[in-house]
């Protein structure tokens, strides 16, 4: 059981008494941070940004919009945090579109979440351009400032600012939808997700019940996404937290250090392509014998009780991130032994798990006690059972359905429970594990199964895989007679200048040896390339069902 406090919630009901409560109650503090494409920095205090928010609320009542579906269409930015918080606080449902999807799967999301209006980033106005002048949307506005005189974001909100008669304070029904916001779509289409007001800002301030308070927090996790918009902006903000945002992965490493941030929400993804970097420019500087020796020294130093910094891992860890010191990580399975080097070098990783449905956190480590196999203890008002090895979830987080779909709904739900399709176990000290996806299990004639997930991990190890997929290619008439195979992305760096040949020699010459620690029903029996990176996510998983 655990045996440690639980840090109290900032649980706000509505996102109109979220705007107007942390604009006084944090009123002498700085809420949000971006930096542009030079460097500079645009801060913003909770004053300033729950002002501009509301004052966009009044832009919407002003043109009868508020109570509206409306999308956001655009790249991480303050303004489409405003958009969302304004929307929301005016009775609306912010519709939170995937901006990474084809042309037309993006109409398609817009319009089967019948969205009557639209914020857009210039980006993305040739795509919605059309839904416009066709009718389907009856108003398109930019994110940002126009330079021909549009409709934009920042001009609603000085006119909302300048209104004579105050739009009338309706708070929201707590459990009515607030968002619209589409599965990540792993193993199928992405689906509307409905999550209520208090789904959302009770998970949000639940998600630091069993963490210290971080004050700085930097993300560059995808807003369309609720572990982006969720796990990281809004349970900063609820607290009276500071956030950094960037979207742009060209700048993001530079972001990270001009934040200084205490902690940072990430993606596995984002820890490998961390930890790979430290490695290679430890090979570089010929320093990776000397990085090993000083890991290994402290592994041992731990066992006996000793958890000092060396001087000389602390400064790797501030050469690689700067201040930072905490990352919460979900999205998909975090390998143990990167968690344990950065534990090291006084970076510590917590895991968490959550879903869509979920708003999306169900589970969370502790900084007291982490466990680094586990993804942590089950989130206050949340509980957690295992059907038949499948993790279902009720609690106050938990979505009101998909949008328009009564079938998907009644399938996924159960008295209130929601089927993750999710494996996993709880333990005797509560601590929630994750073994799989039910819909990925490969089985074989044998009666074994196999979660990929678990075999991807151990390849990703090699330094020359970048991205895996594990599954089981068909090699016979039968559904179970399956060859166990992984289509490998090669780090583009470490295979520059070889030949396709080379690339699968020494590949397959690796696998053989990873194979060699493995029993034979999970070893590796088959070995394709590609040329280039798979399709993903919002959480940077790898869409199955498109390979």
């Amino acid at each position: 059981m655990k045996k440690f406090p639980i840090n109290p919630s900032c649980i706000y009901q509505d996102f109109l008494h979220f705007l107007l409560e942390a604009q006084k109650d944090y009123a002498d503090r700085e809420a949000l941070t971006y930096f542009t494409r030079r460097g500079e920095e645009r801060t913003f205090t909770f004053p300033q940004l729950c002002g501009h928010a509301l004052a966009l609320r009044e832009a919407l009542f002003a043109r009868g919009l508020n109570g509206k579906h409306i999308a956001i269409v655009g790249e991480n930015s303050y303004e489409w945090i405003l958009a969302y918080l304004a929307i929301t606080a005016s009775g609306g449902v912010a519709v939170c579109i995937d901006a990474e999807q084809p042309d037309e799967t993006i109409r398609e999301m817009i319009a089967a979440a019948d969205a009557q209006a639209a914020f857009v980033s210039s980006t993305y106005l040739p795509i919605c351009q059309p839904m416009r002048e066709s009718g389907q949307l009856s108003r398109l506005f930019l994110l940002q400032e126009g330079k021909n005189g549009e409709e934009s974001l920042p001009l609603l909100c000085r006119q909302g600012e300048q209104v004579s008669q105050p739009a009338p304070l309706d708070y929201p029904d707590p459990a009515s939808m607030a968002v619209i916001v589409y599965t990540s779509g792993t193993t199928s289409t992405s689906k509307p997700v409905m999550l209520s007001h208090q789904a959302l800002l009770h998970n949000a301030g639940n998600t630091l019940a069993y963490l210290e308070k971080q004050i700085r927090v930097f993300s560059s996790l995808p807003l369309y996404h609720t572990y982006g918009m969720t796990a990281a902006v809004l349970a900063t903000l609820v607290r009276g937290g500071h956030i950094f945002i960037n979207g742009d992965m060209k700048t993001l490493m530079r972001d990270l250090h001009l934040s200084k941030p205490d902690g940072m929400c990430a993606v596995p993804l984002m820890l490998e392509a961390i930890h790979k970097g430290i490695w290679l420019q430890a090979e570089k500087e010929g320093k990776a014998d000397d990085l090993r020796a000083l890991l290994k020294r402290d592994r041992l130093m731990r066992k006996l009780g000793k958890t000092s910094i060396h001087p000389a891992l602390e400064e790797v860890r501030k050469k690689a991130v700067g201040t930072l010191n905490l990352i919460t990580c979900g999205g998909a399975h975090v390998n143990p032994e990167i968690s344990e080097e950065f534990q090291s070098m006084g970076l510590t990783v917590i895991q968490g798990y959550g879903i869509t449905e979920c708003s999306p956190l169900v589970a969370i480590n502790s900084d007291k006690c982490n466990n680094l196999e586990s993804v942590g203890f089950v989130i206050p008002e949340t509980e957690v059972k295992i059907v038949e090895d499948e993790i279902w979830v009720r609690g106050i987080s938990v979505m009101n359905g998909y949008y328009k779909q009564p079938e998907l709904t009644q399938e996924a739900m159960e008295d209130g429970w929601f089927k993750t399709g999710d494996l996993g176990y709880l333990d005797k000290n509560d601590y929630l594990y994750i073994t799989g996806r039910k819909k990925d299990l490969i089985v074989f004639k044998n009666g074994k199964k196999i979660s990929p997930e678990k075999v991807e991990e151990q390849l990703r190890a090699i330094p020359l895989i970048q991205e895996v997929m594990v599954y089981g290619a068909a090699s016979g008439t039968a559904a179970d007679d399956v060859t166990l195979a992984a289509t490998i992305y090669p780090n583009p760096e470490l295979s520059a200048g070889l030949s396709s040949y080379e690339v699968l020699e020494q590949l397959q010459k690796a696998v053989d040896q990873l194979n060699t620690e493995l029993p034979p029903y999970q070893q590796i029996q088959l070995i394709n390339i590609r040329d280039r990176e798979f399709e993903k996510t919002a959480s940077r998983k790898i869409k199955r069902y498109l390979v």
